[in-house]
């Protein structure tokens, strides 16, 4: 009996996937090379070929591979259209280990960390809500040190005064994180998270509350778009804006706006900062796994500044029934970037 073309079809791609997962298993440097390949593809924002090709050296047992889609998954800050359209079940199938025969299949950082992997137990200790100063300087140790972020944010805000103090003086204290723990250790005062931020930015500590443009930048840097003062008149607004173009930790934001809105690089900086959320939320577009893609080498791709966009343009107001702002909202702080994520969302 002849064999219909789509069946020989269906045959060979099966026999070319055993193949290629064979070589993954049998041979190391050859899946590290491919790792390599893939992570730059998805690094370049190509998510509809780069994920399946990490979920495929994930199933053949690449360790790096495993923990770098797990944490995808949970740190993508800005999905693709690719990814938002993605049924439940695809993405099970992507993400994690569809081999076990259950309803929901475990995400490859718990198949890891229940082998005691000691980075992937690390990483899922990361996510606990119980104060953990020794996590942080583990994670540091282990060369995951933007995965203390929210260890650190958890000590911060529930940890005892010494766990505190320790902390500050702490060298694996993330910089740009120190002005969350200075808010939650110092004497409270009125918006006193988005203080701690422009006192952080301009490295001017006599800020205080008694400063009417202090408080008005201190609402949208602690919690972005509607909140607190985006008037260009405001006199803090140019080093805030200074600050976003020239800080590593803001650099996906300034390489978006550099390079899309040069003429308005700096109102452009200043409207993805509200949008994303603030000067707390900006901050963490960070690499979901350093150790197989360094941070410098994350906040210079081109994933990196399509992460600041694509959270500017899926951002909603608290009801979630519309957009955060619209473009006309948007235009009132740069133009530009009301083009930008009009642009976006029409992909969506």
């Amino acid at each position: 009996m002849k064999q219909s073309f789509r069946s020989i079809v269906t045959t060979c791609t099966a026999l070319a996937t055993g193949v290629a997962t064979a070589l993954l298993t049998l041979q190391p440097a050859f899946a590290q090379d491919r790792l390599s390949e893939v992570t730059a593809l998805w690094l370049s924002g190509n998510d509809a070929q780069a994920l399946p090709q990490l979920a495929e050296l994930a199933r053949a047992g690449n360790l790096d591979a495993r923990l770098l889609l797990a944490r995808i998954e949970t740190q993508d800050l800005g999905p693709s259209p690719y990814r938002v359209a993605m049924d439940p079940d695809a993405a099970k199938a992507l993400f994690r280990d569809a081999t076990a025969p259950t309803l929901w299949p475990q995400t490859w950082l718990s198949v890891e960390a229940a082998k005691g992997a000691p980075r992937a137990v690390a990483l899922q200790k990361a996510s606990q809500p119980e104060p953990d100063l020794p996590l942080i300087s583990q994670l540091h140790a282990l060369g995951e040190a933007q995965a203390s972020d929210h260890p650190t944010r958890i000590l911060a805000l529930r940890g005892s005064d010494a766990e505190k103090t320790a902390l500050k003086a702490h060298p694996a204290l993330l910089p740009e994180l120190a002005p969350y723990l200075a808010y939650l250790t110092d004497p409270p005062e009125p918006r006193g998270d988005g203080l701690a931020a422009l006192r952080h930015i301009t490295g001017d500590e006599t800020i205080d509350a008694t400063d009417r443009d202090a408080m008005g930048m201190a609402g949208i840097l602690a919690l972005g778009f509607h909140y607190g003062d985006h008037d260009a008149g405001n006199q803090w607004r140019p080093k805030v804006e200074d600050w976003l173009l020239s800080n590593p930790a803001s650099r996906p934001v300034a390489a978006l706006c550099d390079t899309r809105c040069p003429q308005q690089a700096g109102a452009c900086s200043f409207a993805m900062m509200a949008l994303n959320g603030g000067y707390f939320e900006l901050i963490r577009i960070d690499s979901p796994l350093e150790t197989v893609i360094p941070q410098e080498r994350f906040l210079r791709s081109p994933r990196a500044a399509q992460m600041v966009l694509r959270r500017a343009t899926l951002a909603r107001a608290e009801t979630n029934l519309k957009w955060l702002g619209d473009a006309s909202e948007i235009a009132e702080i740069s133009q530009c970037a009301a083009d930008l994520v009009t642009a976006e969302r029409a992909k969506y």
